[in-house]
């Protein structure tokens, strides 16, 4: 039984290596801006009870600098019970490039792949860009997002920070969106992509027609922004590029509310991501079962104890050398400040919420 714990141990403490190493490899092949010729663009913004937020959002957007007569803007109303749809029209009067759209029958399980298809039917644009009603892009986040639309490129996304507030766990979210994006532009860098946030994506409305935009992901809450990419990344012959310029970053408040209903819906997107990526998660939940052995092994096995200790040493310096490289890709060092909380929380939170995840019923919101 002993032999058996420490060949798995140790295998898969070399394979959660290797993943990082590799990780790290892709986040250091930076996407190259090209000449593109201007294009159309179509910004689609769901958005349901943001009347706090929506205002911002729209300010935002209006400041972009890219051409007004080569972009629209598509707030879409998702059966908002408060005054979003109002404040909406307000701005109709202010940008004759905004229109309003408006939910009316529920065609997916998930409300906001409703939205966003609801937006994508009334766009225009050749290029479909996404954000989140609470987010507030930068000025040049269209700007400069769009010269990552090489030929064969499909798809470009980007980092998604969510800003640190007065809220306890605010910081430690904020770390989690950091890890999100590394993921992201790792993963992407070396070609397999695995994450992105919605709060920041742009695709071909062509490479959303090819993968025949929601309909095979209709049924699965959430994944309008992941699956839609895992869709695209499989499905076709479009590559997917993680912009990294800090122009292209889209901030939006962290939300410590419906903590655990939201961390359980971040991670069922997991069982639906394909075999070969099915394959690398349950590696690294296996390891981090075992990782989760150590106080009971510290009990009743020293020899075994040392082993797995040893393992959880080699994991913690490669979590760190990985978000250190983040947070200097990303400008955001002083998040690493909540890197010994992540340690202590990351095995419980694998282990319980990715299964909870897979296997749990959980709300949209």
């Amino acid at each position: 039984m002993n032999d058996i714990v420490i060949y798995s141990a140790t295998s898969l403490c070399a394979v959660y290596f290797m993943l990082t190493a590799i990780l790290l490899f892709g986040l250091f092949r930076r996407s190259r801006s090209v000449n593109t010729p201007r294009v159309s663009v179509s910004v689609i913004v769901p958005a349901r009870n943001e009347a706090a937020n929506i205002d911002a959002c729209l300010q935002a957007l209006a400041t972009q600098t890219y051409p007004d007569d080569l972009m629209e803007i598509i707030v879409v109303d998702d059966r908002s019970t408060d005054d979003t749809a109002a404040r909406i029209d307000k701005w109709t009067r202010r940008l004759p490039n905004l229109s309003r759209a408006s939910v009316t029958h529920q065609n997916c399980a998930c409300p906001k792949k409703n939205a966003l298809w609801q937006g994508i039917k009334h766009a225009r644009g050749d290029i479909i860009f996404t954000t989140d009603a609470d987010c507030r892009p930068g000025p040049n986040w269209i700007a400069s997002t769009l010269p990552h639309f090489a030929p064969d490129v499909g798809m470009v996304i980007g980092h998604a920070p969510l800003l640190k507030n007065e809220k306890a766990l605010s910081g430690l979210l904020s770390l989690q969106a950091l890890i999100v994006s590394t993921l992201a532009a790792g993963s992407a860098g070396i070609g397999f992509p695995l994450t992105c946030s919605g709060r920041n994506m742009a695709y071909r409305r062509k490479a959303f027609e090819e993968v025949n935009g929601f309909n095979d992901i209709g049924h699965i809450i959430g994944g309008d922004d992941v699956l839609l990419m895992r869709q695209v990344a499989q499905k076709s012959a479009w590559k997917i590029r993680f912009n990294a310029d800090v122009d292209a970053f889209v901030p939006s408040a962290s939300h410590p509310d419906n903590l655990i209903n939201r961390q359980v819906r971040y991670q069922s997107k997991t069982i639906h991501y394909g075999i070969p990526t099915l394959i690398l998660a349950l590696a690294v939940y296996i390891f981090h079962i075992i990782l989760a052995t150590l106080p009971i092994l510290f009990w009743i096995d020293t020899e075994l104890f040392y082993i797995v200790s040893s393992c959880l040493a080699i994991k913690i310096i490669a979590d760190a050398v990985f978000l250190l490289s983040g947070g200097i890709q990303f400008k955001s060092l002083k998040l690493l400040l909540w890197f010994p909380v992540l340690e202590i929380l990351i095995i419980p939170y694998i282990v319980i919420i990715c299964a909870l995840g897979t296997f749990s019923p959980f709300k949209w919101k």
